[in-house]
């Protein structure tokens, strides 16, 4: 007798190949059968109108906090979601001395938007080591699987204390990361992570520790993590750096590079498709990259008292290493920074992620009563009113008590057909959720479902065996996680019931559940029916893996 089995679905297998209609059936935590009228089983969901998939393989999350205090890793898996990785770009917490959890907490703070309050009440810290993190997570009951990468800037500064956020590392103190390294990856890590992003800056504005590293360091710790013989390394790149930049980090080491973020900006078109064909010729000779891309456009929430589109800017860290708001304030009125400032925005020779389009900006809240006639309104139309420039007017209202007033921006990727052109390259892995991260200002985390409903249903841009492929067992493949991603016997029950003709996520709204009472912007899901987890139904919250094993 089976212990679970789901009859009647449309089964879409993860595989790519066309849907058919049947029964799963599973014993403990594995698909052993897949047909029609199959046995007897302890459990039985009648599927009759929907369909069964694998759950997602969200390749890019930063969990990495959350997760010691949220097993569940919210929303993540209400979404659908039953693997996510974490420790992209290298932003960890692990490991960390206890002398360097309030610098590796302000890091985070500031280049993941995370609120100081939660971090500070709501990670355990019961770790030091990577080694000891790991098994720290396998004891939280952990409600969906998880991988992890051992991260560049924590690393840095177990190494290197402060001075990794000023210098690069000396031979002895890469000796050292390169151990760490090692250790991490016969202790479960999937691979190693770093950033070299200009926009990547932790606490006062600082560039994040990684930033400060040199490509010897980065090229040996590649090699450190490929010491078995398997690993995954992700970079989150630099406007400067290129994929023949890549392939020389890479060296003679046979690994994949999973490389972010690639996201259409509507200053510089093509730029996003021309790295990816870059890695076309970098995978025809041999080199396995994949390029990160998105399906949704990059919208986030903002005050100017956290403006985070700007921070990736040269010209703004006058801004950001400011102590009180009297001195923001009076950067603010100076017109040489706000000169710099616009022209760095304005300078099309460099990718990032406010471009000037000012239409994108809408005021969505306020207290002030004197703004409300302008709630809904983009930041040309407020500017026309008062007959100033938008980027005046902006830095005018902050000054004038404005820096709490609530503006949402949709910065890049909204343009469908350059989108489509990302979203189908043979060479892209879709993701960018970001779960985990800039909780107040944007909630990604439901990506996957709208690959499945404005891609595939309303656009038809990718029939829905293709869409799951891509979310599933594509993702399976690229990073080696064995005997996931696809619902055929052998492989664990990882599944998603879905309603293919309601499939889609609520508007975002704001929840304060955080640690600390901190708020956060969320979506649910609409037409997901049931997800099991290794068998077990998700609302038991127990069944997820912290996964150790992977393929070489």
């Amino acid at each position: 007798m089976y212990d679970l089995k789901i009859k009647n679905a449309k089964i879409v297998d993860g595989t790519g190949l066309k849907p058919f209609h049947g029964d799963i059936a599973v014993i403990d935590d594995i698909i052993v059968e897949r047909g029609k009228n199959l046995g007897l089983a302890k459990e039985c969901y009648d599927a009759e109108g929907l369909v069964l998939c694998p759950g997602f393989i969200d390749v890019h999350t930063h969990y990495d906090a959350q997760i010691t205090w949220d097993a569940t890793a919210s929303p993540s898996l209400d979404l659908g979601v039953t693997t996510a990785i974490i420790g992209n770009c290298g932003f960890t917490i692990a490991p960390c001395k206890p002398e360097h959890r309030e610098l590796n907490i302000k890091n985070l703070t500031k280049v993941e938007g995370m609120p100081y309050n939660t971090l500070k009440k709501g990670i355990d810290w019961n770790y030091e080591s990577y080694h000891e993190y790991l098994s720290l997570l396998e004891s939280k009951n952990l409600a969906l699987n998880i991988c992890s990468y051992i991260g560049h800037s924590a690393l840095r500064i177990w190494a290197m204390g402060e001075e990794a956020m000023q210098r690069e590392a000396r031979d002895d103190e890469i000796i050292e990361m390169e151990k760490i390294v090692s250790n991490a990856m016969r202790s479960g890590a999937i691979g190693f992570a770093t950033s070299t992003f200009e926009g990547h800056n932790g606490t006062n504005g600082i560039p994040m520790p990684s930033r400060f590293a040199s490509r010897e360091e980065i090229s040996r710790l590649i090699k450190a993590m490929a010491i078995d013989g398997r690993g995954i390394f992700m970079l989150t790149k630099s406007n400067n750096t290129e994929i023949k930049d890549i392939i020389k980090l890479l060296g003679n080491v046979d690994r994949p590079a999973m490389v972010a973020a690639l996201l259409d900006n509507p200053m510089k078109k093509s730029w996003a498709y021309n790295v990816l064909e870059d890695i076309t010729k970098a995978q025809n000779k041999g080199y396995e990259i994949w390029g990160q891309v998105s399906c949704r456009p990059l919208t986030m929430e903002f005050t100017m008292n956290e403006p985070y589109m700007l921070e990736g800017l040269l010209a703004w860290r006058d801004y950001m290493i400011q102590n009180t708001v009297e001195d923001r304030k009076n950067i603010l009125k100076n017109q040489k920074f706000r000169k710099a400032v616009l022209n760095e925005i304005l300078d099309t020779t460099k990718n990032k992620l406010f471009v000037g389009n000012w239409e994108k900006i809408k005021l969505i809240n306020t207290k002030r009563t004197s703004l409300l006639k302008h709630l809904g309104m983009n930041l040309v139309e407020i500017a026309n009113f008062y007959n100033k420039e938008p980027f005046d007017w902006l830095l005018d209202n902050a000054i004038n008590d404005g820096f709490d007033d609530l503006f949402a921006a949709e910065l890049l990727n909204s343009d469908n057909k350059q989108v489509q052109k990302l979203l189908k390259h043979k060479y892209a892995s879709i993701a960018l959720s970001d779960a985990g991260a800039h909780t107040s200002l944007l909630c990604d985390a439901g990506y996957a479902i709208e690959l499945l409903s404005k891609w595939t249903r309303e656009l038809k841009v990718f029939s829905l065996e293709e869409a799951v492929y891509n979310l599933t067992g594509k993702q399976a493949d690229i990073c080696r996680i064995p005997k996931r991603g696809r619902l055929v016997p052998g492989y664990f029950a990882d599944m998603i019931l879905l309603d293919p003709n309601k499939i889609s996520t609520s508007a975002a709204y704001r929840k304060d559940d955080l640690p600390a009472k901190s708020d956060r912007l969320i979506v649910d899901s609409v037409g997901i029916k049931e997800i099991w987890v290794n068998g077990v139904n998700k609302n038991k919250n127990t069944a997820g893996k912290l996964i150790r094993e992977y393929l070489s």
